[in-house]
């Protein structure tokens, strides 16, 4: 992002967070869809459907949270190591349902507070805390994107009666956590604040690998090296709280989730998609297993790479929402993941109508309405549904990038 003595956002004409100012002698071309869907008819109807979602969110996020990791917060607020009770197979089930504490040592410290709270209420004050993260990244994702106000109701909206926000919910899921971390870059002032929050952001360290080998390419090592200031804090807490040796600790989220045989690989990326392919040679060499990793890390560095060359001229907003989802299509993920296309989504809302804004519109409603029927029908772990996923989610990145050519894109802002 680029920066000002002033500490605050360009505000160019065509800059984020400032309205562009209209060209008199431009001719305007309707947009038929976005006046229809901004309509105050369309708009009440929509605030109606995404009250009932929510409604629906946090009565599932009381009876279950099955994701939230209160069991990791509270395990190590008792100077227990979760991640050594989990691979010794948890024998008293001091994990319970399916908090699996795969993830970093942040997280679990952040999570603290909720730890001293019987699991009934923190559960509670969980989801909560996901309804305001949601909130806060609309509210930065519109700013980022300089949507006007209705458009801004209409992602809102859009994204309220997603199935990725009901699931985050429901769940308890982490990853509003990271995403809202990610929106807030639009009103950070400074590298140590962007590179902060992106620290945070790596508590869903599916998220940010796109991302950081993307700053790795165009050499942001201040940012990157502040990055590393929330994880590295959360790792010396628990190393100082608990009795594990540091080198056991510091791959233990990691061995976890590798472990983990609860947790899946997801659908519409690649590691899934090689998983699927070498399940059908059952006695392929043992080598093998390394396949989907390969593939992953192939994958998020190729698209790294031709971001950063090709995007140089790049309007940073776009490449910003290219490489959330090429992260998508490179590590595992499941449904609730895919709220990171909010960005995405508010490009689209703010393009001029065009054929790659209706194919970008239209694999989001896909993505955010359409797969929950593949889910329960239980074909969503199946070849023929991975593969066309993963094959339409990365027509889903050419789609978004091509719309930088439209004149609104042609802003200073940087990543």
């Amino acid at each position: 992002m680029r920066e000002k003595q002033s500490g605050k956002m360009r505000t160019s004409a065509n800059g984020p967070g400032m309205s562009s100012s209209p060209d008199p002698g431009a001719i305007t071309q309707r947009d038929r869809l976005l006046e229809i869907l901004t309509s105050n008819v369309a708009l009440a109807f929509g605030l109606l459907m995404a009250l009932l979602s929510l409604a629906v969110s946090i009565r599932n996020s009381i009876r279950a949270s099955m994701d939230f990791q209160w069991s990791g917060a509270r395990l190590l607020l008792l100077h227990r190591d979760p991640w050594v009770i989990y691979k010794s197979g948890d024998p008293r089930h001091l994990i319970i349902l399916s908090q699996v504490p795969n993830y970093l040592h942040e997280l679990y410290v952040l999570l603290l507070p909720l730890g001293l709270l019987p699991f009934n209420k923190a559960r509670i004050i969980w989801a909560i805390c996901n309804v305001f993260f949601i909130l806060v990244l609309g509210v930065s994702v519109g700013r980022l994107y300089d949507l006007d106000r209705r458009k801004t109701w209409l992602l809102f909206v859009l994204v309220f009666i997603s199935t990725p926000l009901r699931v985050t919910i429901a769940n308890g899921q982490s990853d509003a956590l990271a995403l809202v971390c990610v929106g807030l870059w639009a009103v950070a002032a400074t590298q140590a604040g962007r590179g902060l929050l992106l620290g945070i952001a790596y508590e869903k360290y599916s998220f940010p690998p796109v991302l950081v080998i993307f700053l790795l390419f165009r050499k942001k090592w201040k940012l990157l090296a502040y990055s590393m200031f929330a994880p590295l804090l959360g790792f010396l807490f628990a190393d100082a709280w608990l009795n594990t040796p540091w080198s056991t600790l510091a791959l233990e989220p990691f061995r976890t989730a590798s472990r983990n045989g609860s947790v899946t690989l997801g659908w519409a990326n690649i590691m899934a998609l090689i998983e699927q392919i070498l399940a059908h040679f059952p006695h392929a060499p043992a080598w093998t297993a390394v396949l989907p990793y390969a593939g992953a890390v192939i994958l998020a560095c190729g698209a790294a790479a031709y971001f950063a060359k090709d995007g140089s001229n790049t309007d940073g907003r776009i490449l910003l929402a290219c490489l959330l989802t090429a992260a998508l299509a490179c590590f595992p993920h499941l449904i609730y993941d895919f709220l990171a296309m909010i960005f995405s989504l508010a490009i689209a809302l703010k393009s001029k109508p065009s054929n790659a804004r209706t194919v970008s519109l239209v694999l989001i409603a896909y993505f955010w309405y359409f797969e929950r029927m593949l889910d329960i029908r239980h074909w969503e772990s199946s070849l023929f549904v991975i593969l066309p996923s993963f094959i339409l989610l990365l027509i889903q990145i050419g789609a978004t990038y091509k719309l930088r050519n439209g004149q609104q894109w042609q802003s200073q802002w940087n990543i």
